[in-house]
């Protein structure tokens, strides 16, 4: 894609979510939402799976499941959002600790991160676990940056940290301070409950990305259009990026689950899960995003760990535990 094309497209993508900020949201996640989570879950099992050892791999995956199972008791009603939410993010504490002693050995750097992490994360269960979860999943939208950090080197390396820094930070920030949205009021060009699908207006969604302290207030319009903005470009780098940068491992395609390892069948398999999801949103919205909610939760929290590993580990190490 040319320079040109992707300037289009981003500058395309922050008026969308300013003048459109409920439809842009809505659309995107119903179309891309888990052709994402599938796309990424497949670039870092591709990309990273050589430097965990089984054990390690073992223990990551099983609080991984812990996570999903307090979603879904959530979802059936089994436990209160109250409960379920500090709960999660206890497990998601044990998931970053358990990469500190390996982070030792390497970058005690990365290992630092990793412990303010652990404190952030334990200081937000016991004074506000729900606003740390939101802010958590507002963040998730930047971890392209760290797999382009990881991935690129040299020169373009810099060059495309840079237009990350633009793209994910300077543009977030235009928009929060409302002069986009005045912009385009100004010229009757802003509509904000307009939806493709039946969710209701604006303030029904609102949630997905303000906390309920700002909700009544005008930055909370800001606020969701910067999010739904950064979604659309994390959307945009894991599937138009990310799957150019794997590799073919053909050991683990004889032995392994070929649906997944081989690139045509994965894609063929990940459409017609999305597009089945997509018939979900379009029959009732809340439902299948609570279902997708499930399967959000489960590759935004394994990305922790494996990019605190993957940025301080070479990618011929492996790590032995």
């Amino acid at each position: 894609m040319s320079i040109i094309a992707v300037i289009a497209l981003v500058l395309i993508s922050a008026i969308l979510s300013v003048a459109f900020p409920l439809a842009t949201y809505t659309f995107t996640l119903a179309t891309f939402g888990l052709t994402h989570i599938l796309t990424e879950l497949h670039y870092v099992d591709n990309r990273f799976h050589k430097r965990l050892d089984h054990t390690l791999r073992l223990r990551i995956l099983q609080l991984l499941l812990l996570i999903i199972s307090f979603r879904i008791f959530q979802v059936l009603g089994f436990i209160p959002v109250w409960v379920s939410t500090p709960l999660e993010l206890t497990s998601v504490v044990g998931l970053v600790a358990l990469v500190v002693p390996v982070l030792g050995k390497k970058d005690w750097r990365l290992a630092t991160l990793a412990i303010a992490f652990c404190v952030i994360i334990t200081a937000g269960v016991y004074w506000a676990s729900a606003l740390t979860l939101l802010v958590f999943a507002i963040l998730h939208n930047i971890t392209p940056v760290g797999f382009i950090a990881e991935k690129l080197r040299g020169l373009e390396k810099y060059r495309a940290l840079l237009a990350c820094i633009i793209v994910f930070a300077v543009i977030p920030l235009v928009i929060l301070s409302g002069l986009p949205y005045n912009f385009l009021s100004s010229m009757g060009l802003v509509y904000l409950d307009t939806s493709l699908f039946p969710v209701g207006g604006l303030e029904s969604a609102l949630g997905a990305f303000v906390p309920p302290q700002l909700q009544d207030q005008a930055i909370a319009i800001h606020a969701f259009s910067a999010a739904v903005f950064l979604q659309s470009m994390h959307y945009t780098v894991v599937i138009g990026v990310l799957p150019k940068w794997e590799k073919a491992d053909q050991e683990r395609i004889i032995n392994g689950f070929s649906l997944w390892y081989k690139q045509n069948q994965f894609r063929g398999l990940t459409t017609l899960l999305s597009g089945l999801l997509f018939l979900g949103f379009a029959v009732s919205f809340i439902n299948a995003r609570a279902v997708y909610a499930i399967a959000a939760a489960f590759h935004a929290w394994l990305e922790i760990p494996i990019l605190l590993l993957a940025l301080g580990l070479s990618e011929e190490t492996q790590v032995i535990d």
